[in-house]
């Protein structure tokens, strides 16, 4: 059983470099914003990169970044994880 005082706020960055057939930015911003990860904070770098800051409630950090992932994997396919900030 799952106790409430267990779940914890994860923050996280998933970096990823995008496919070259994804669409512009905002092209982007609509598919993150029509899927799970809606509650994500985007940031533009380098060309064909995105960084997505996550702060997801679990209670264990890999648990959130593993889903976060996932989600992303539906939302973006073809966008390859670049690496994983943990704070």
């Amino acid at each position: 059983m799952t106790r409430e005082a267990d779940v914890m706020v994860h923050d996280f960055t998933l970096v990823y470099a995008l496919d070259s057939g994804m669409g512009s930015q905002e092209d982007v911003l609509r598919r993150l914003a029509n899927s799970a990860c809606a509650d994500v904070t985007v940031g533009w770098g380098r060309p064909e990169h995105v960084g997505l800051a996550f702060s997801r409630e679990a209670i264990e950090r890999d648990a959130a970044v593993r889903l976060a992932v996932a989600q992303v994997a539906q939302a973006l396919p073809g966008a390859a994880l670049v690496r994983v900030d943990t704070a």
